[in-house]
């Protein structure tokens, strides 16, 4: 018997290994344990328990295995094989010392591996590598949780013919007593501040997800019954667990009476059951034990999941459930589907259950993830992907029976027609703070309330958030387009990827959790102001309890398991204690001064452009602009204060490494009296002589003002800059505003004369991209022009998403707002190499856009002609810009993206991420240079953010060879999607400062500031650090 595919398990979104996912759940199935057969053998405190291999129960395995004679016999076929078994009983990972593997007939190397509750793969300190020569090879294993499985491995090529023999594991643990964890009964309990009246209020879900293994985890538990109103299984009522994980290619079967007809059913354990409730009931027994003994502080459950694409058997979409049979015609399949949904809510609510479960389910998610991009979820997402394969990453099997969305249609009827009224129904998926995503969810939500004989209570927002991607301001943009097409949303599964600047050690752990709480009290903030204007947020689940359960630590699409990515998603850590992240819901005013990212804009002549940062107490009014040249770090500071005292200053922290730890700073100080008087303060200019500064280089900063004695400053709360960088601002160079000559140009893919006039604006903020790529811009009345040259040795467009391909992507905001949020003006075009399309924004549309592509014997070419939808341009006018390499290796994934100004990967959401381009005047007409001050026709304001630590590389700046161009080709068999779920992104704004002026001269910025330029959006009061 032999398993093809790891099986991805948890919930929610299901992903194949060149997909990005924004947000996965991976929560491994509990298997019962059998009888059990071992020898004890006890020496002191140290305790050897062996399972004998017809004890080890195969998980998944891509490997060729049988159990013969009581050895599993493994056969490796290709590099990277594995089989992945169960341990009969779950291991306290804080007691095991070593796992020692007993094996025999070992042709070529092996690897062991040792799982976590919750791995999806063994970390990589608890894998041991390329092992050969002996019959016993042992692990210590580390880390916090529970051990559940090991596999075997192998990393010879394919064909080698390596094989093994596994006879038999022994776990060696300490015994010593240890004092068992409690939690801190003496803080609030979370569900208070959800449902308290200023947030969701009292009805509101305040949830958790939990997994049959944790319930028997006391301590946790305590957390749950203490902090929570409501739990979600994370495996245990989907439809491969009540199927018993029965995961071969058949199954047998029985015949039923359904409907007055007969049906055929399969049989998926000993005693002729068609549905397993054995592991979800152990757990409903487990929350109506505390119900009972709680009656007003009772906790209740969210149903997960009806009809999802993953964790699905394939065999249930196949004639006498076997998948070497074609599959079934749509009549049956809604028999098969009508039967299901009603047998689950008759085990629960029918008259068997004697009303045992009644009130105890608030809700049931009917149907998940069906929507990719901006339509629905097929069985061709993957091309890559067989149907064969029993759950699949991507396609659907219920798309290929019905090739429409009757199946979504009809499992809503099917709920609604067996679900007691006062159990809600949902729609559930991920990625949903995507633009273009949110448009085929919402169109979904339309398509089942419309139906006749359906019900749709809400949209579950999976939440899968990252601290470098999350933006509060889109949350709430797309929340209330979901409440107002479903009626109300939840947050069903809300974690936080760690930033990819976190890394060991205690300083970096402490930093983190900063940041991570300060994401989690941006949502709050955002949830609670939905809440209080007409949103209904009705609820916020938690996925998960502590932190060393959560699938984060080794999913291997955001690390863990890949490359040994730190994460820390959850309220609680591994020793049931609270983590700042709570007290972003608790008491804000217990967290650390935030670390905010600032842009540092290179600085063009002598003129100082930039973003303006503002900062304030009650006696204080202080901004500034910090610009970069080839020779320092550039700060015009100014500050409002009518009264004159001897030790009114500025001075400018700088830590050149952004240590973030004990420094003897680079400092500057201007006292008031050398400064520049100007009505109601002064202002003074502070040039910090540094060396080797380039675009992405980030360094640690922060400014402080002294008024009579009393210090502002501007991140620094705790006023500890003399010494220490902890809390300066990070502070990333960006490329300088650039200038676009006038000029028009015929679509062709080839470089005109014209061309010659414009800069080669080189993209160097490359985050793991194998590319060089340069970018010029043109502009007319008509149109703004983009020329981009782009060196690549490895051409593919194979990813089922079109931000997988090999292309150009090009963001454009006209009216440079640089918002959190997109408005209706700005853009995202995306142009393969191969000239085919796709958009996001409300008016990037086809007739919008004309290019030519160019495939170079080094790579390609792309010109393109963006018309302008919202302005009149003219000389003096800036808008937001911003270029974007996506570099796909040959397996068709994307390993990496090259950017002019954007080191988040944000831009398809937000255009505070962009650079900035100047429409200057025909080149014939042209007086000035890059000296000149830029004009003052068009100012705008907006917030800008987020930092990076990336490598560069060189842009391009040859001329393409010569080929034949593919003109204006767009693709007419591929969707149009948004870039959902980007990796390799950085922090995202946690910040309330922020006010970007690029305003053009620096008189203008003190004359505006001086005369009570509202700081609202920039402010950073003293006291507001304590929020609350």
């Amino acid at each position: 018997m032999k398993r093809k595919k790891l099986l991805k398990q948890g919930a929610c979104i299901a992903v194949c290994s060149t997909m990005l996912a924004t947000g996965v759940t991976q929560l491994i199935p509990a298997y019962q344990a059998q009888s059990l057969v071992f020898a004890d053998e006890v020496q002191q405190n140290i305790k050897k328990t062996t399972y004998t291999a017809d004890k080890l129960t195969v998980d998944w395995g891509n490997a060729g295995y049988e159990l013969t004679d009581g050895v599993w016999k493994v056969t490796f076929n290709n590099q990277y094989d594995q089989v992945k078994w169960r341990l009969p009983e779950t291991v306290d990972m804080s007691t095991v010392k070593s796992v020692t593997f007993n094996v025999k007939d070992q042709k070529g190397t092996v690897s062991l591996k040792v799982y976590k509750n919750g791995d999806e793969d063994a970390d990589g300190a608890n894998t041991k590598y390329e092992l050969t020569g002996a019959d016993e090879y042992s692990i210590s294993p580390t880390g916090e949780g529970d051990m559940v499985a090991v596999g075997l491995m192998t990393t010879d090529n394919a064909g080698s013919g390596s094989a093994i023999s596994l006879v038999s594991v022994t776990v060696e643990t300490d015994t010593t007593p240890k004092t068992p964890p409690e939690i801190e009964q003496n803080i609030e309990d979370w569900k208070k501040s959800v449902t308290s009246s200023d947030a969701l209020g009292e009805n509101a879900i305040a949830g958790t997800g939990i997994m049959l293994d944790e319930i028997k985890d006391n301590t946790l538990m305590d957390l749950v019954e203490k902090h929570f109103n409501a739990v979600t299984f994370g495996n245990e009522l989907k439809p491969d667990a009540l199927f018993n994980y029965q995961l071969e290619k058949s199954v047998k079967t029985k015949t039923v009476q359904f409907d007055g007809q007969d049906l055929e059913v399969p049989v998926v354990n000993d005693a002729g059951d068609s549905l397993d409730f054995s592991r979800a009931d152990a757990m409903v027994d487990k929350i109506l034990e505390w119900n009972a003994a709680h009656p007003d502080r009772k906790i209740r459950i969210r149903g997960h999941v009806l009809v999802w694409h993953s964790q699905t058997p394939e065999w249930f979409f196949h004639e006498n459930y076997d998948i070497s049979k074609p599959y079934v015609d749509k009549a049956t399949m809604n028999r098969r589907l009508e039967w299901y949904i009603s047998s689950v809510f008759d085990h629960y609510f029918g008259e068997a259950a004697n009303k045992k479960y009644d009130g105890l389910f608030y809700g049931w998610d009917v149907v998940n993830e069906a929507v990719i991009g901006n339509t629905y979820r097929t069985d061709k997402v993957n091309p890559a992907e067989s149907l064969d394969e029993i759950r699949h990453g991507n396609n659907s099997s219920w798309w290929h029976v019905y090739q429409s969305n009757e199946f979504i249609i009809n499992a809503f009827k099917y709920a609604n027609k067996y679900a007691p009224s006062d159990v809600e129904l949902y729609y559930n998926d991920f990625g949903e703070t995507d633009n273009i995503k949110s448009e085929g969810i919402i169109k979904l939500i339309s398509d089942v309330k419309s139906a006749q004989g359906t019900r749709l209570d809400a949209f579950g927002m999976q939440a899968h958030y990252s601290v470098d991607s999350f933006s509060a301001a889109q949350f709430k943009t797309v929340a209330k387009k979901y409440a107002e097409a479903a009626g109300k949303v939840q947050l069903t599964e809300l974690d936080f990827q760690a930033s990819a600047a976190y890394k060991s050690g205690a300083a970096s752990k402490e930093s983190e959790y900063t940041k991570m709480a300060y994401c989690h009290k941006q949502l709050f903030d955002a949830a609670k102001d939905l809440k209080k204007n007409g949103t209904n947020v009705a609820g916020i689940t938690v996925w998960g309890v502590i932190e060393p359960n959560s699938w984060l630590h080794s999913q291997s699409n955001v690390g863990g398991g890949a490359d040994g990515s730190k994460q820390c998603p959850l309220l609680f850590d591994g020793k049931y204690k609270a983590k700042p992240a709570y007290w972003a819901y608790v008491d804000a005013t217990k967290l650390e001064p935030l670390i905010q990212d600032i842009v540092v804009a290179e600085q063009k002549g002598d003129t100082m452009s930039g973003t303006e940062y503002s900062f304030s107490d009650d006696d204080t009014q202080a901004a500034f602009i910090p610009t970069w040249d080839k020779d320092g770090l550039n700060v015009l500071v100014s500050v409002k204060d009518a009264t004159i005292n001897d030790t009114d200053e500025v001075t400018v922290y700088v830590d050149e490494t952004n240590s973030a730890g004990d420094v003897t700073p680079v400092k500057k100080t201007v006292k008031r009296s050398e400064a520049q008087a100007v009505d109601g303060g002064y202002r003074a200019t502070i040039k910090v002589p540094m060396t080797d500064l380039k675009v992405a280089k980030t360094i640690g900063m922060d400014v402080k003002v002294m008024n009579n004695d009393k210090a502002v400053s501007f991140n620094d709360l705790k006023e500890m800059q003399e010494t220490s960088s902890k809390y300066y601002a990070k502070a990333t160079l960006k490329p300088g505003i650039e200038k676009a000559t006038k000029a028009t140009v015929k679509i062709d893919g080839e470089a005109d004369s014209e061309w010659d006039k414009a800069v080669a604006i080189p993209l160097t903020i490359n985050l793991g991209a194998k590319v060089t790529a340069d970018a010029k811009v043109l502009w007319d009345d008509e149109n703004l022009y983009v020329y981009a040259t782009v060196k690549d040795p490895v051409l593919n467009k194979d990813g089922g998403e079109a931000y997988q391909q090999d292309s150009l992507e090009v963001f454009i905001d006209e009216n440079n707002a640089k918002t959190e949020s997109y408005d209706d003006d700005d853009k995202q075009y995306r142009i393969n190499y191969e000239n085919e399309h796709s958009f996001n924004g409300k008016k990037c549309l086809e007739e919008n856009v004309q290019s030519a592509a160019k495939v170079t014997g080094d790579g390609y070419v792309i010109e393109a002609a963006f018309k302008w939808t919202d302005i009149k341009p003219k000389k003096g006018d800036r808008i937001g810009l911003e270029f974007q390499i996506n570099d796909a290796d040959a397996s068709g994934a994307r390993i990496g993206t090259l950017s002019w100004n954007d080191e988040t990967g944000m831009g398809w959401s937000k255009s505070s991420v962009y650079g900035t381009i100047e429409l200057a005047a025909e080149a014939k007409d042209e007086v000035s240079d890059d000296n000149s001050k830029p004009g003052t026709d068009d100012p705008s304001t907006g917030n800008t953010e987020k930092p990076g630590t990336n490598n560069s590389s060189t842009g391009n700046t040859e001329k393409p060879g010569t080929g034949k161009p593919a003109i204006n080709k767009p693709s007419a068999d591929k969707p149009a999607t948004g870039s959902t779920n980007k990796p390799l992104a950085n922090k995202p704004a946690a910040k309330k400062a922020a006010k970007t002026s690029d305003q053009s001269a620096t008189a203008a910025f003190i004359v505006l500031f001086l005369a009570g330029v509202s700081m609202a959006g920039a402010s950073r009061l003293r006291r507001s650090r304590k929020q609350s």
